[in-house]
């Protein structure tokens, strides 16, 4: 689920050694928590027999609670009664265990499931005078942006024509005997070894118009490749501005060796006029990468989104007649949007090409403009956020926390606001005249009230902190946001945060998050999957107020016996911890 993850565990022990904290304060209840974090289905008869071993077994552990992580949690229009039932059981097996059950609802990065029965709450930007035609007695669009070469096959000396390439001859090279398409492909092989900075790449400037929406596609083959950070990417690069990401480019899913599979990336042109498009490898390892047919086209209407928070809008060329649905266009929507490959995914999908009806004043050839909004998928294949400005959102929110309560009375809320890599572009967002950090900080506030008003004895609510600390995702201005309006998108972001409400803090390795939330007043549970990485953490907290906890967090779902040293370590500590008092 983490990009970042990785990272994380990686710097986790050189980011120990920094400023010392360590031994812990209690909660305010005087317990201190012991959480595994655990996704499943309780939708599922096996699922449900495997949680409540889970339960079991974390309990034996020393745990004294369970996060549990549903994304049937998160839309109650189609719930079962043996899903309902389910729940029930689940709740009963934490009580008679006697492990706290923590509810993890309310992903708004990773709002698929939340915008179930309506996925026009989707965050979007905004598309701005598209060029479209009637041809055929059908809209569609008018833009000829294009790419050249996107094949490769006019080519020289391992350098394709009118693309810049990395180390022609030596990391890359022109294959004519492994195609997909064309006649060709650009291979790169052995990355690490035959360039200084490990990358291996090919790029090509086009001119654009601002606020367009453009869909990329790439074919890509592997043969034993270790390379990470693979790309098809669109950087905006006005003169005026610097270079900026305007997508998520990463591809997650390329294999060590594959045949060759198809992937596509969307991207809006923001207000660049000038893009370039790479494709290849930031990071190069050993093996071989092979690309081939490159296609850049515009996106049409794929994915847009219709609300009063997303206008639409169209006129003639001119600009002078605005044109009426119902009556010169058909209704205007995606069909698709949120239904691909099926219900709750965004994945790529052609959109349509809208009929012009009976009685129309647009005739053959006529040249019209469409403004409106479209979402994108931002990562891991089906990452899409929700407006965090729209109403109808709130009582989405509202029904998730009314049904969570009801069914499972969780002793302890955990919202997984995260990663939201897209927002503040939709005329909902622009209205509120804030940033994004400003409007996740009344989200925040908002959410806890809610919790308050249907759970009024919950022990305690927490949310992911990445957003919030200024020494993370709160200070980042990198790519992994750029989808965000605004360079530093969710600065300040923590000024919104009721005091009540603590952290999950999975940047728990860097001494100044753990400070920064601590002198805020602010409870937070230390969250990694190392068992000494989290006691050197805990011990590094000393003298720290509202330390109230530690949670095993997996995202590769490895529950094998390290959930057991993970529960000791901890145990260990406090019990060493007593000893010294």
């Amino acid at each position: 689920m983490k990009l970042l993850a990785s990272l994380l565990a990686c710097c986790l022990m050189l980011s120990l050694v920094q400023t010392p904290m360590a031994h812990a304060a209690p909660s305010t209840d005087g317990k201190f928590n012991l959480w595994i974090y655990y996704s499943t289905n309780l939708g599922d008869p096996a699922s449900l027999a495997k949680a409540i071993d889970m339960v079991k077994r974390c309990k034996q552990a020393g745990y004294t609670g369970i996060a549990y992580l549903d994304g049937r949690l998160m839309h109650w229009s189609d719930a079962s009664p043996q899903f309902i039932d389910n729940l029930h059981k689940f709740r009963q097996a934490c009580t008679d265990n006697g492990m706290d059950l923590v509810a993890a609802v309310l992903p708004l990065g990773y709002a698929n499931a939340l915008m179930w029965d309506d996925p026009n709450l989707a965050e979007a930007q905004p598309v701005v005078d598209a060029p479209y035609i009637v041809k055929d007695g059908k809209l569609v669009s008018d833009d000829a942006t294009r790419l050249i070469n996107g094949t490769f096959e006019d080519n020289k000396d391992n350098a394709p024509a009118a693309w810049g390439v990395d180390e022609p001859g030596k990391a890359c090279f022109i294959d004519n005997d492994v195609k997909y398409n064309g006649k060709c492909s650009l291979r790169m092989e052995d990355i690490k070894k035959n360039d200084q900075y490990e990358h291996a790449r090919a790029w090509q400037h086009i001119k654009v118009k601002p606020y367009q929406n453009y869909h990329m596609s790439v074919a890509v083959k592997t043969d034993n490749y270790t390379g990470k950070d693979n790309r098809l990417m669109a950087l905006g690069s006005m003169a005026e501005h610097e270079g900026r990401i305007l997508h998520l480019p990463e591809f997650t899913d390329i294999e060590k060796t594959q045949d060759w599979k198809v992937y596509h990336k969307t991207f809006n042109t923001a207000e660049f006029t000038d893009v370039a498009i790479y494709v290849g490898s930031w990071s190069g390892g050993a093996g071989k990468i092979w690309w081939a047919d490159v296609k850049l086209e515009p996106a049409g209407l794929s994915d847009m989104v219709r609300r009063d928070g997303a206008p639409f809008k169209a006129t003639t060329a001119d600009g002078k007649t605005v044109l009426q649905e119902s009556k010169d266009l058909p209704e205007m929507k995606d069909p698709g949007l949120g239904m691909s490959p099926s219900k709750g995914g965004y994945q790529w999908h052609v959109g349509p090409t809208p009929a012009i009806p009976a009685g129309s004043q647009l005739k053959e050839g006529d040249k019209v403009l469409l403004s409106y909004y479209q979402t994108s998928v931002m990562c891991y294949n089906d990452q899409v956020p929700i407006c965090m400005s729209e109403p109808k959102t709130y009582q989405l929110i509202e029904t998730c926390v009314e049904n969570v309560q009801k069914h499972l009375q969780p002793d302890y809320w955990f919202l997984e606001h995260d990663e939201i890599r897209m927002q503040g572009w939709d005329k909902s967002c622009q209205d509120t005249g804030k940033t994004c950090g400003q409007i996740l900080g009344d989200n925040i506030t908002r959410c806890a009230a809610i919790i308050k008003k249907h759970s009024p004895d919950a022990k305690g609510i927490y949310v992911w902190s990445d957003l919030f600390d200024p020494f993370h995702n709160a200070g980042f201005k990198g790519e992994a946001f750029a989808v965000c309006k605004g360079i530093n998108p969710w600065d300040k972001s923590w000024e919104g945060l009721p005091k009540e409400v603590g952290l999950i803090n999975w940047n728990a390795g860097k001494a100044d998050s753990v400070k920064f939330f601590s002198e805020q007043g602010h409870p937070q549970i230390i969250s990694t999957n190392s068992p000494s990485g989290v006691v050197q953490i805990l011990n590094k907290a000393d003298g720290l107020k509202g330390i109230t906890g530690a949670i095993y967090v997996t995202w590769n779902g490895d529950f094998s016996n390290v959930v057991e040293k993970y529960a000791q370590a901890v145990l260990k500590w406090k019990n060493d911890q007593a000893d010294k008092k």
